[in-house]
């Protein structure tokens, strides 16, 4: 007579390998996102790496990195993926100065670790997800110095987040030609630099703006740029961040070569000191340009009902089409104002009037920035 044998269920390996702190706390700043995470961070691992990953809570947005482990049990062709909380992550790198064991236990669900010398275990509950790891088909765009094109998305993205009552923001900052764009109806910013190759050319949307410009802001030297029919991809060394296709960005830069009643070359600390009295008694200005015979003045006015303020924006006159005793006069957005100069890295700048608002300009020694603010009414 046959006895009833239990089977007992084979458990899976454990999983083993092993990292330096100072790899996490690399990887934790290179791929934290400021705005809109998911909070938590996608581990991919392999028989020799370890990729790191944190995406928007959409999905549409992720920057990642991929470390060398020091050593693992992990069998050549292997790969596992996991989901932690991005405040474990952040934690294993802060706390520690030294080899960090890891072990997976695949049954259990359960990620432990030790630090070197160290008598105790930490542990925390995983998540395990499909995982892939594999070069993706990309199309090569640009090569561009990570400077350069973090400069350009941060100037052109000064105004991107403005709402103003029946004023809609862009839903994208473009690159193209040359030149980064976006802003919102009252008030427009483009970013020009030899820098920014001809082909480099992509939509970034506006929720992503934030996130790519803290991601560029971290990486050092030449990055690439790619695409896919769905994607596009920025490189540099072993960080990737990639979004989705989406977003529009209208076509503004003839606002720029519009015709200009007046051009003055102003002092920029100077006129931000004035804007920043004129922004403190309300949030609408005046800008005045009167003509004499004796010669041209320039003025910012605030226009509040219970404080007055008026300063003389002193500069060089480089031209002016009014004829004398004759006077333009039209109502700015102080806070568009204040943001514009306050990002000005050069000690002069050129504000122009055209018939639709104010245009600011400065040029660095590799680049233009022009700002157009349109009049209100």
């Amino acid at each position: 007579m046959l006895q009833e044998q239990v089977l007992v269920p084979i458990r899976a390996p454990v999983r083993k390998f092993v990292i330096h702190s100072d790899q996490l706390k690399a990887a934790a700043r290179a791929i934290s996102l400021p705005s809109r995470s998911s909070g938590v961070i996608t581990m991919t691992l392999s028989a020799d790496a370890l990729n790191l990953c944190e995406a928007t809570a959409d999905n549409g947005f992720s920057v990642a990195t991929t470390l060398d482990l020091i050593r693992s049990n992990i069998a050549e062709g292997e790969i596992i993926g996991l989901e932690i909380s991005k405040k474990i992550l952040a934690s294993l790198g802060h706390h520690y100065d030294c080899e960090l064991s890891f072990e997976l236990d695949r049954d259990d669900g359960v990620l432990t670790w030790k630090a070197s010398g160290r008598s105790f275990h930490m542990r925390t509950a995983v998540r395990f997800v499909d995982a892939k790891i594999g070069a993706e088909e990309t199309r090569h765009l640009a090569e561009v110095d990570a400077r350069v094109l973090c400069d350009a998305i941060g100037y052109a993205a000064l105004l991107i987040e403005k709402r103003n009552a029946n004023t809609q923001a862009f839903d994208g900052l473009q690159l193209s030609g040359g030149g980064a764009r976006s802003g919102y109806l009252g008030g427009v910013s483009l970013y020009r630099s030899a820098g920014l190759p001809d082909a480099l050319r992509f939509i970034l949307p506006k929720r992503n703006v934030s996130n790519a410009y803290a991601a560029i802001g971290k990486m050092q030297g030449a990055v690439v740029v790619a695409e896919t029919d769905d994607m596009f991809f920025i490189n540099c060394g072993g960080t990737k961040l990639s979004w989705a296709r989406a977003g529009r960005c209208r076509a503004f830069d003839s606002v720029f070569d519009a015709a200009t009643t007046a051009a003055f070359t102003v002092v920029v600390a100077e006129a931000l000191r004035i804007a920043t009295i004129a922004r403190i008694a309300s949030d609408k200005g005046r800008i005045v340009l009167q003509a004499s015979e004796s010669g041209h003045s320039l003025s910012l006015k605030s226009i509040s009902p219970t404080s007055r303020y008026e300063g003389a924006l002193n500069g060089e006159l480089r031209g002016c089409s009014l004829t004398p005793s004759s006077s333009v006069e039209f109502n700015v957005d102080l806070a568009d104002l204040h943001r514009v100069l306050l990002s000005i890295r050069t000690h002069i700048a050129e504000i122009a009037i055209s018939k639709r608002g104010l245009i600011i300009k400065s040029a660095g020694a590799d680049y233009i920035e022009t700002s157009a603010l349109s009049a209100l009414h």
